[in-house]
Protein backbone atom coordinates (compact mmCIF):
# COMPACT_ATOMS: atom_id res chain seq x y z
CA UNK A 1 0.00 0.00 0.00
CA UNK A 2 1.75 3.18 -0.68
CA UNK A 3 0.58 6.67 -0.44
CA UNK A 4 -0.46 7.26 -3.43
CA UNK A 5 -2.95 4.32 -4.28
CA UNK A 6 -4.78 5.63 -0.54
CA UNK A 7 -7.22 8.15 0.19
CA UNK A 8 -5.17 11.04 1.38
CA UNK A 9 -6.83 11.40 5.02
CA UNK A 10 -3.92 14.15 6.50
CA UNK A 11 -1.92 16.62 5.06
CA UNK A 12 0.75 18.50 6.44
CA UNK A 13 2.03 21.29 3.75
CA UNK A 14 5.28 23.21 4.30
CA UNK A 15 5.02 23.53 7.91
CA UNK A 16 7.57 25.86 9.43
CA UNK A 17 8.40 26.42 13.29
CA UNK A 18 11.12 28.18 15.57
CA UNK A 19 11.23 29.01 19.01
CA UNK A 20 13.34 31.46 20.67
CA UNK A 21 14.19 32.48 16.93
CA UNK A 22 16.08 28.68 16.42
CA UNK A 23 14.43 27.38 13.32
CA UNK A 24 13.01 23.43 14.37
CA UNK A 25 11.34 23.25 11.06
CA UNK A 26 11.69 24.33 8.01
CA UNK A 27 9.08 23.77 4.88
CA UNK A 28 8.27 20.11 6.24
CA UNK A 29 5.54 17.90 4.20
CA UNK A 30 3.97 15.06 5.39
CA UNK A 31 0.98 13.44 4.59
CA UNK A 32 -1.32 10.16 5.98
CA UNK A 33 -3.83 7.43 4.43
CA UNK A 34 -6.69 6.04 5.33
CA UNK A 35 -5.58 2.62 6.27
CA UNK A 36 -1.74 3.61 6.26
CA UNK A 37 1.10 3.11 9.16
CA UNK A 38 3.13 5.91 8.39
CA UNK A 39 6.62 5.71 10.23
CA UNK A 40 8.51 9.21 11.76
CA UNK A 41 12.29 8.85 11.46
CA UNK A 42 14.97 11.13 12.66
CA UNK A 43 18.19 11.59 14.77
CA UNK A 44 16.99 13.24 18.63
CA UNK A 45 16.40 17.02 18.02
CA UNK A 46 15.39 16.44 14.35
CA UNK A 47 11.83 17.50 14.85
CA UNK A 48 9.53 14.75 14.59
CA UNK A 49 8.02 15.44 18.40
CA UNK A 50 7.87 19.30 16.98
CA UNK A 51 5.87 17.92 14.09
CA UNK A 52 2.84 15.87 15.72
CA UNK A 53 2.95 18.34 18.42
CA UNK A 54 1.40 20.64 16.12
CA UNK A 55 -0.63 18.40 14.79
CA UNK A 56 -2.22 17.37 18.21
CA UNK A 57 -2.77 20.91 18.65
CA UNK A 58 -0.45 21.27 21.77
CA UNK A 59 1.85 23.94 19.61
CA UNK A 60 0.81 26.73 17.01
CA UNK A 61 2.82 26.87 13.78
CA UNK A 62 4.39 29.50 12.65
CA UNK A 63 3.35 29.13 8.85
CA UNK A 64 2.22 26.04 6.66
CA UNK A 65 -1.05 24.25 6.48
CA UNK A 66 -3.39 21.42 7.22
CA UNK A 67 -5.68 19.31 5.55
CA UNK A 68 -7.59 16.58 7.09
CA UNK A 69 -10.05 14.92 4.79
CA UNK A 70 -9.03 17.39 1.98
CA UNK A 71 -10.65 20.37 3.84
CA UNK A 72 -8.24 22.98 5.44
CA UNK A 73 -8.03 23.26 9.27
CA UNK A 74 -8.01 26.61 10.93
CA UNK A 75 -4.78 26.76 12.99
CA UNK A 76 -5.96 29.45 14.10
CA UNK A 77 -7.88 28.43 16.28
CA UNK A 78 -6.32 24.87 16.71
CA UNK A 79 -5.93 23.03 19.85
CA UNK A 80 -5.82 19.94 22.40
CA UNK A 81 -9.62 20.09 21.61
CA UNK A 82 -10.56 20.78 17.94
CA UNK A 83 -7.41 18.01 17.48
CA UNK A 84 -9.16 15.71 19.24
CA UNK A 85 -12.38 16.42 17.96
CA UNK A 86 -11.31 16.31 14.26
CA UNK A 87 -10.26 12.43 15.48
CA UNK A 88 -6.35 12.98 16.20
CA UNK A 89 -4.92 11.25 19.71
CA UNK A 90 -1.53 10.50 21.00
CA UNK A 91 0.00 8.29 22.67
CA UNK A 92 3.52 9.69 24.63
CA UNK A 93 5.99 7.36 25.24
CA UNK A 94 5.40 8.79 28.38
CA UNK A 95 1.67 7.92 29.13
CA UNK A 96 -0.91 10.08 29.87
CA UNK A 97 -2.61 8.17 31.75
CA UNK A 98 -3.76 8.86 35.31
CA UNK A 99 -2.29 6.28 37.64
CA UNK A 100 -4.40 6.97 40.56
CA UNK A 101 -7.68 6.58 38.52
CA UNK A 102 -9.43 2.98 37.17
CA UNK A 103 -9.21 2.11 33.61
CA UNK A 104 -12.60 2.89 33.55
CA UNK A 105 -12.32 6.20 35.03
CA UNK A 106 -9.20 6.59 32.14
CA UNK A 107 -11.45 5.48 29.72
CA UNK A 108 -13.97 7.71 30.30
CA UNK A 109 -11.83 10.90 31.51
CA UNK A 110 -13.15 13.06 28.54
CA UNK A 111 -16.97 12.11 28.80
CA UNK A 112 -17.96 10.49 32.27
CA UNK A 113 -21.50 9.54 32.21
CA UNK A 114 -23.94 11.39 34.50
CA UNK A 115 -27.57 10.38 32.19
CA UNK A 116 -28.04 14.40 32.72
CA UNK A 117 -28.04 13.63 36.30
CA UNK A 118 -25.51 15.01 38.64
CA UNK A 119 -23.80 11.62 39.60
CA UNK A 120 -21.53 9.40 37.34
CA UNK A 121 -22.97 6.28 36.47
CA UNK A 122 -20.67 3.96 37.20
CA UNK A 123 -22.72 0.85 35.94
CA UNK A 124 -22.41 2.77 32.00
CA UNK A 125 -18.93 3.60 32.71
CA UNK A 126 -17.69 0.28 33.35
CA UNK A 127 -19.83 -0.63 30.21
CA UNK A 128 -18.14 1.51 28.57
CA UNK A 129 -14.78 0.48 29.37
CA UNK A 130 -15.73 -3.22 28.92
CA UNK A 131 -16.41 -1.87 25.26
CA UNK A 132 -13.42 -0.04 24.51
CA UNK A 133 -11.58 -2.80 26.23
CA UNK A 134 -12.85 -6.09 23.66
CA UNK A 135 -12.69 -3.93 21.18
CA UNK A 136 -8.92 -4.65 21.22
CA UNK A 137 -9.16 -8.07 22.85
CA UNK A 138 -7.65 -6.44 25.98
CA UNK A 139 -8.60 -8.51 29.23
CA UNK A 140 -8.20 -6.44 31.89
CA UNK A 141 -10.74 -5.69 34.91
CA UNK A 142 -12.02 -2.11 34.77
CA UNK A 143 -11.69 -1.25 38.30
CA UNK A 144 -8.35 -1.99 38.60
CA UNK A 145 -5.80 0.88 39.14
CA UNK A 146 -3.82 1.66 36.11
CA UNK A 147 -0.59 1.91 38.25
CA UNK A 148 -1.31 -2.10 39.00
CA UNK A 149 -1.02 -2.61 35.08
CA UNK A 150 2.09 -3.45 33.65
CA UNK A 151 3.63 -1.21 31.05
CA UNK A 152 2.42 -3.29 27.79
CA UNK A 153 -1.24 -3.00 29.49
CA UNK A 154 -1.13 0.77 29.79
CA UNK A 155 0.19 0.87 26.19
CA UNK A 156 -2.82 -1.22 25.12
CA UNK A 157 -5.13 0.63 27.39
CA UNK A 158 -3.82 4.17 25.49
CA UNK A 159 -4.77 2.50 22.34
CA UNK A 160 -7.89 1.61 23.41
CA UNK A 161 -9.05 4.91 24.40
CA UNK A 162 -8.13 6.28 22.02
CA UNK A 163 -10.19 4.00 19.27
CA UNK A 164 -12.87 4.87 22.20
CA UNK A 165 -12.93 8.52 20.78
CA UNK A 166 -13.29 7.88 17.37
CA UNK A 167 -10.01 8.06 16.40
CA UNK A 168 -8.84 8.20 13.04
CA UNK A 169 -5.38 9.80 12.87
CA UNK A 170 -3.42 7.59 16.15
CA UNK A 171 0.17 9.06 16.57
CA UNK A 172 2.41 6.48 18.27
CA UNK A 173 5.51 8.19 20.33
CA UNK A 174 8.18 5.25 20.82
CA UNK A 175 5.44 2.59 21.81
CA UNK A 176 7.76 -0.25 22.25
CA UNK A 177 10.38 1.57 24.14
CA UNK A 178 9.60 0.01 27.48
CA UNK A 179 8.05 -3.11 26.79
CA UNK A 180 9.31 -6.81 25.69
CA UNK A 181 9.97 -8.29 22.55
CA UNK A 182 6.98 -10.12 23.39
CA UNK A 183 4.68 -7.40 24.43
CA UNK A 184 6.12 -5.89 21.18
CA UNK A 185 4.55 -8.33 19.11
CA UNK A 186 1.03 -7.89 20.78
CA UNK A 187 1.29 -4.45 19.90
CA UNK A 188 2.31 -4.93 16.39
CA UNK A 189 -0.65 -7.10 15.76
CA UNK A 190 -3.21 -4.89 17.39
CA UNK A 191 -1.33 -1.73 14.83
CA UNK A 192 -2.01 -4.31 12.44
CA UNK A 193 -6.08 -5.00 12.91
CA UNK A 194 -6.11 -0.76 13.71
CA UNK A 195 -4.67 -0.19 10.06
CA UNK A 196 -7.55 -2.92 8.42
CA UNK A 197 -10.65 -0.21 10.07
CA UNK A 198 -8.95 2.46 7.76
CA UNK A 199 -7.19 3.99 10.71
CA UNK A 200 -4.13 6.22 9.85
CA UNK A 201 -1.31 5.51 12.35
CA UNK A 202 1.92 7.56 12.47
CA UNK A 203 4.58 5.61 13.83
CA UNK A 204 7.46 6.97 15.45
CA UNK A 205 10.50 4.99 16.29
CA UNK A 206 14.50 4.71 16.00
CA UNK A 207 13.89 0.78 15.41
CA UNK A 208 14.41 -0.14 12.27
CA UNK A 209 13.84 -3.91 12.36
CA UNK A 210 10.22 -2.35 13.53
CA UNK A 211 9.89 -0.47 10.76
CA UNK A 212 9.81 -3.34 7.80
CA UNK A 213 7.19 -5.44 10.08
CA UNK A 214 4.40 -3.09 9.97
CA UNK A 215 4.79 0.10 8.23
CA UNK A 216 3.40 0.95 4.81
CA UNK A 217 6.18 4.29 4.18
CA UNK A 218 8.59 5.74 6.03
CA UNK A 219 9.70 9.57 6.16
CA UNK A 220 13.08 10.89 7.40
CA UNK A 221 13.48 14.51 9.06
CA UNK A 222 16.83 16.01 10.18
CA UNK A 223 17.87 19.53 11.06
CA UNK A 224 13.78 19.79 10.93
CA UNK A 225 13.76 19.10 6.92
CA UNK A 226 11.92 16.39 5.20
CA UNK A 227 14.80 14.62 3.89
CA UNK A 228 13.24 11.55 2.00
CA UNK A 229 10.41 9.40 2.14
CA UNK A 230 10.27 5.73 1.19
CA UNK A 231 7.89 2.90 0.17
CA UNK A 232 8.40 -0.19 2.76
CA UNK A 233 8.76 -2.96 0.35
CA UNK A 234 11.36 -5.79 -0.10
CA UNK A 235 13.77 -2.90 -2.05
CA UNK A 236 14.22 -0.80 0.94
CA UNK A 237 17.82 -0.79 1.59
CA UNK A 238 18.41 -0.08 5.27
CA UNK A 239 21.58 1.68 3.78
CA UNK A 240 19.47 4.08 2.86
CA UNK A 241 17.72 5.17 5.76
CA UNK A 242 20.65 5.20 8.00
CA UNK A 243 22.55 7.88 5.54
CA UNK A 244 18.84 10.01 5.54
CA UNK A 245 19.19 10.11 9.13
CA UNK A 246 22.78 10.16 9.50
CA UNK A 247 23.64 13.28 6.67
CA UNK A 248 26.59 13.18 4.91
CA UNK A 249 28.75 14.78 7.41
CA UNK A 250 30.62 11.79 9.04
CA UNK A 251 33.41 13.87 11.03
CA UNK A 252 33.23 15.88 14.06
CA UNK A 253 35.75 17.83 15.10
CA UNK A 254 37.79 16.78 17.99
CA UNK A 255 38.65 19.21 20.81
CA UNK A 256 42.20 19.36 21.97
CA UNK A 257 43.01 18.04 25.33
CA UNK A 258 46.34 17.78 26.67
CA UNK A 259 45.22 14.89 29.68
CA UNK A 260 47.42 11.57 29.12
CA UNK A 261 45.04 9.00 30.50
CA UNK A 262 46.01 7.03 33.59
CA UNK A 263 45.17 3.24 34.79
CA UNK A 264 41.96 2.06 35.20
CA UNK A 265 39.91 4.82 37.62
CA UNK A 266 36.27 2.73 38.15
CA UNK A 267 35.52 -0.62 37.26
CA UNK A 268 31.60 -1.36 36.73
CA UNK A 269 30.72 -5.42 36.46
CA UNK A 270 27.61 -7.32 35.15
CA UNK A 271 25.47 -4.56 36.63
CA UNK A 272 21.59 -5.40 35.73
CA UNK A 273 18.97 -2.75 35.06
CA UNK A 274 15.80 -3.30 36.30
CA UNK A 275 13.45 -3.48 32.96
CA UNK A 276 16.29 -4.63 30.76
CA UNK A 277 17.80 -8.37 30.72
CA UNK A 278 21.45 -8.24 29.77
CA UNK A 279 24.29 -6.91 32.50
CA UNK A 280 26.34 -4.20 32.01
CA UNK A 281 30.37 -4.23 32.20
CA UNK A 282 33.07 -1.39 31.30
CA UNK A 283 36.13 0.63 32.91
CA UNK A 284 37.20 3.95 32.67
CA UNK A 285 40.60 4.90 33.17
CA UNK A 286 41.90 8.04 35.01
CA UNK A 287 41.42 11.44 33.22
CA UNK A 288 39.35 9.74 30.36
CA UNK A 289 35.62 11.14 29.37
CA UNK A 290 33.90 7.81 28.52
CA UNK A 291 31.16 8.64 26.16
CA UNK A 292 27.74 6.82 26.62
CA UNK A 293 25.28 7.11 23.85
CA UNK A 294 22.23 5.73 22.21
CA UNK A 295 18.63 6.51 21.06
CA UNK A 296 15.46 6.54 23.12
CA UNK A 297 14.62 3.50 24.68
CA UNK A 298 18.27 2.41 24.74
CA UNK A 299 18.55 1.58 28.82
CA UNK A 300 20.99 5.04 29.34
CA UNK A 301 18.85 6.64 31.75
CA UNK A 302 17.46 3.28 33.61
CA UNK A 303 21.55 2.51 33.44
CA UNK A 304 22.62 5.92 35.15
CA UNK A 305 20.17 5.77 37.87
CA UNK A 306 21.09 2.22 38.44
CA UNK A 307 24.96 3.33 38.79
CA UNK A 308 24.24 5.71 41.06
CA UNK A 309 21.85 3.67 43.24
CA UNK A 310 18.92 5.69 42.64
CA UNK A 311 17.40 2.73 41.33
CA UNK A 312 18.47 -0.48 42.66
CA UNK A 313 20.37 -2.71 40.42
CA UNK A 314 19.46 -6.21 40.64
CA UNK A 315 23.20 -7.12 40.32
CA UNK A 316 26.53 -6.13 40.01
CA UNK A 317 29.45 -4.43 41.43
CA UNK A 318 31.28 -1.08 41.29
CA UNK A 319 34.71 -0.47 42.37
CA UNK A 320 36.51 2.96 42.48
CA UNK A 321 40.29 3.29 42.61
CA UNK A 322 39.65 -0.43 43.56
CA UNK A 323 37.54 -0.07 46.57
CA UNK A 324 34.10 -1.53 46.34
CA UNK A 325 31.46 1.04 46.21
CA UNK A 326 28.08 0.26 47.60
CA UNK A 327 25.70 1.54 44.75
CA UNK A 328 21.92 0.27 46.81
CA UNK A 329 21.69 3.58 47.21
CA UNK A 330 22.90 7.54 46.61
CA UNK A 331 24.01 8.00 49.97
CA UNK A 332 26.44 4.93 49.87
CA UNK A 333 27.40 5.95 46.07
CA UNK A 334 27.88 9.14 47.30
CA UNK A 335 30.05 8.18 50.44
CA UNK A 336 31.93 5.89 47.65
CA UNK A 337 32.76 8.85 45.32
CA UNK A 338 30.05 8.74 42.89
CA UNK A 339 28.01 12.09 41.63
CA UNK A 340 25.17 11.93 39.14
CA UNK A 341 23.63 15.34 37.29
CA UNK A 342 20.09 13.75 36.38
CA UNK A 343 18.85 13.98 32.47
CA UNK A 344 15.81 15.71 34.05
CA UNK A 345 17.55 18.46 36.40
CA UNK A 346 14.35 20.24 38.27
CA UNK A 347 12.98 17.44 39.59
CA UNK A 348 15.91 14.88 39.98
CA UNK A 349 18.90 17.23 40.29
CA UNK A 350 17.94 20.17 42.08
CA UNK A 351 15.86 21.48 45.17
CA UNK A 352 13.63 24.30 42.96
CA UNK A 353 12.64 25.75 46.40
CA UNK A 354 16.18 26.51 47.86
CA UNK A 355 18.61 29.01 47.24
CA UNK A 356 21.63 28.22 45.44
CA UNK A 357 23.87 28.36 48.91
CA UNK A 358 21.65 25.39 50.22
CA UNK A 359 22.00 23.43 46.61
CA UNK A 360 25.51 23.35 46.55
CA UNK A 361 25.99 22.60 50.43
CA UNK A 362 23.44 19.64 50.32
CA UNK A 363 26.10 16.42 49.35
CA UNK A 364 28.59 17.98 51.10
CA UNK A 365 26.63 18.08 54.58
CA UNK A 366 25.49 14.56 53.68
CA UNK A 367 29.24 13.78 53.74
CA UNK A 368 29.84 15.69 56.85
CA UNK A 369 30.58 14.05 60.02
CA UNK A 370 29.42 17.02 62.18
CA UNK A 371 25.82 17.57 63.21
CA UNK A 372 26.09 21.18 63.15
CA UNK A 373 25.22 23.67 60.54
CA UNK A 374 27.44 26.16 59.47
CA UNK A 375 25.69 28.99 57.60
CA UNK A 376 29.33 31.02 57.41
CA UNK A 377 30.88 27.68 55.69
CA UNK A 378 28.16 27.17 53.03
CA UNK A 379 28.06 30.91 51.81
CA UNK A 380 32.13 31.07 52.09
CA UNK A 381 31.75 27.72 49.65
CA UNK A 382 29.01 28.77 47.15
CA UNK A 383 30.03 31.52 46.97
CA UNK A 384 33.83 30.20 46.06
CA UNK A 385 32.02 28.17 43.02
CA UNK A 386 29.76 30.61 42.25
CA UNK A 387 32.50 32.61 40.91
CA UNK A 388 34.94 30.14 39.97
CA UNK A 389 31.99 28.54 38.13
CA UNK A 390 30.74 32.02 36.89
CA UNK A 391 27.21 30.80 37.33
CA UNK A 392 24.77 34.14 36.86
CA UNK A 393 22.70 34.86 40.01
CA UNK A 394 21.50 37.65 41.82
CA UNK A 395 23.88 36.36 45.03
CA UNK A 396 24.22 32.82 46.80
CA UNK A 397 20.47 33.16 47.95
CA UNK A 398 18.72 33.58 45.42
CA UNK A 399 16.54 30.46 44.19
CA UNK A 400 17.56 28.18 41.80
CA UNK A 401 13.99 28.05 40.37
CA UNK A 402 14.60 31.35 38.97
CA UNK A 403 18.09 30.48 36.83
CA UNK A 404 18.84 29.77 33.70
CA UNK A 405 19.06 25.77 32.28
CA UNK A 406 22.94 26.36 31.91
CA UNK A 407 23.53 28.15 35.04
CA UNK A 408 20.67 24.97 36.87
CA UNK A 409 23.73 22.47 35.82
CA UNK A 410 26.51 24.64 37.07
CA UNK A 411 24.94 24.72 40.14
CA UNK A 412 24.84 20.55 40.16
CA UNK A 413 28.43 20.53 38.88
CA UNK A 414 29.22 22.77 42.26
CA UNK A 415 27.71 20.53 44.49
CA UNK A 416 29.73 17.78 43.62
CA UNK A 417 32.47 19.44 43.63
CA UNK A 418 31.69 20.98 47.20
CA UNK A 419 31.28 16.97 47.73
CA UNK A 420 34.63 15.98 46.73
CA UNK A 421 33.27 13.68 43.72
CA UNK A 422 35.68 11.66 42.36
CA UNK A 423 33.52 9.44 39.41
CA UNK A 424 30.83 11.79 37.99
CA UNK A 425 27.97 10.83 35.86
CA UNK A 426 26.36 13.05 33.67
CA UNK A 427 23.12 12.19 31.78
CA UNK A 428 22.31 14.71 29.29
CA UNK A 429 24.06 17.08 30.96
CA UNK A 430 23.67 19.98 27.62
CA UNK A 431 20.03 19.48 27.21
CA UNK A 432 18.38 22.73 26.75
CA UNK A 433 20.77 25.00 26.75
CA UNK A 434 22.57 27.76 25.32
CA UNK A 435 25.35 27.52 22.80
CA UNK A 436 27.40 29.75 25.50
CA UNK A 437 26.50 27.56 28.36
CA UNK A 438 27.02 24.19 26.50
CA UNK A 439 30.71 25.40 25.84
CA UNK A 440 31.34 26.30 30.00
CA UNK A 441 29.76 22.98 31.01
CA UNK A 442 32.22 21.22 28.46
CA UNK A 443 34.64 23.17 29.87
CA UNK A 444 33.85 22.02 33.45
CA UNK A 445 33.99 18.67 32.35
CA UNK A 446 37.44 19.01 30.70
CA UNK A 447 38.55 20.17 34.10
CA UNK A 448 36.98 17.38 35.94
CA UNK A 449 39.21 15.12 34.70
CA UNK A 450 42.28 16.97 34.41
CA UNK A 451 42.97 16.37 37.62
CA UNK A 452 42.54 12.71 37.44
CA UNK A 453 39.02 11.76 37.86
CA UNK A 454 37.01 10.57 35.45
CA UNK A 455 33.67 11.45 33.92
CA UNK A 456 30.68 9.16 32.72
CA UNK A 457 29.20 11.49 29.85
CA UNK A 458 26.08 9.71 28.48
CA UNK A 459 24.37 11.74 25.59
CA UNK A 460 21.99 11.42 22.47
CA UNK A 461 23.90 14.20 20.60
CA UNK A 462 26.23 12.22 18.60
CA UNK A 463 28.35 15.28 17.82
CA UNK A 464 28.25 15.73 21.39
CA UNK A 465 29.94 12.99 22.61
CA UNK A 466 32.62 12.44 19.20
CA UNK A 467 33.63 15.83 20.41
CA UNK A 468 34.06 15.34 24.05
CA UNK A 469 34.58 11.33 24.45
CA UNK A 470 38.28 9.75 24.56
CA UNK A 471 36.18 6.59 23.79
CA UNK A 472 32.72 6.18 23.11
CA UNK A 473 29.65 3.26 24.19
CA UNK A 474 27.13 2.38 22.25
CA UNK A 475 24.07 1.19 24.08
CA UNK A 476 20.67 -0.47 22.72
CA UNK A 477 18.04 -1.83 23.89
CA UNK A 478 19.79 -1.86 27.53
CA UNK A 479 22.86 -3.60 25.86
CA UNK A 480 26.22 -2.07 24.60
CA UNK A 481 26.65 -2.92 21.38
CA UNK A 482 30.15 -1.21 20.58
CA UNK A 483 33.37 0.01 21.56
CA UNK A 484 34.32 2.46 19.40
CA UNK A 485 37.24 5.17 19.40
CA UNK A 486 35.60 8.61 18.81
CA UNK A 487 38.83 9.89 16.68
CA UNK A 488 37.93 6.57 14.26
CA UNK A 489 34.14 6.34 13.89
CA UNK A 490 31.42 8.55 12.47
CA UNK A 491 27.84 9.23 13.04
CA UNK A 492 26.30 6.65 10.16
CA UNK A 493 28.32 3.74 12.29
CA UNK A 494 27.42 5.02 15.70
CA UNK A 495 23.45 4.98 13.91
CA UNK A 496 24.04 1.50 12.59
CA UNK A 497 25.08 0.32 15.93
CA UNK A 498 21.86 2.13 17.94
CA UNK A 499 19.65 0.75 15.02
CA UNK A 500 21.26 -3.04 15.69
CA UNK A 501 22.43 -3.06 11.74
CA UNK A 502 25.44 -5.07 12.33
CA UNK A 503 26.24 -5.40 8.24
CA UNK A 504 29.76 -4.40 7.51
CA UNK A 505 28.18 -2.93 4.13
CA UNK A 506 25.12 -1.28 5.97
CA UNK A 507 27.10 -0.04 8.60
CA UNK A 508 29.75 2.38 6.53
CA UNK A 509 26.95 2.63 3.91
CA UNK A 510 26.40 6.55 4.58
CA UNK A 511 30.61 7.17 4.79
Amino acid sequence: MTGETMAKLLEMIDIDKSFFGVRILDKVNFDLGAGEVHALLGANGAGKSTLVKILSGAYTLDAGRMLVDGRGVDMSRHSPESALAMGVATIYQNFHLIPHLTVAENVCLADFSTGGKRWVNWKTMRRRALDALSAIGLDIDPGRVVRDLRVSQQQMLEIAIALSQNARIIIMDEPTAAISQRESEKLFGLVRAIRARGVGVIYISHRLEEIRQITDRVTVLRDGRNVGTLPVDDNLSFAAVVELIAGREVKMGRRPRATTLGSEFARVEGLRVPGYGDPVAFSVRAGEILGITGLVGAGKSEFARALFGADRPLSGSVRVEGTLVDVSNPSSAIAGGLGYLPEDRDTSGLCMGLSLKDNISLTSLAKSKSAALSVRRDVQLSGRFRKDLAIKSVDVNQQVRYLSGGNKQKVIFAKWLAANCRFLILDEPTIGIDVGAREDIYRLIEDFVGTGRAVALISSDFDEVLSLSDRLLVMSRGRITADLDPGKTDKPEIMSYCLGVSDQSIRHAAV
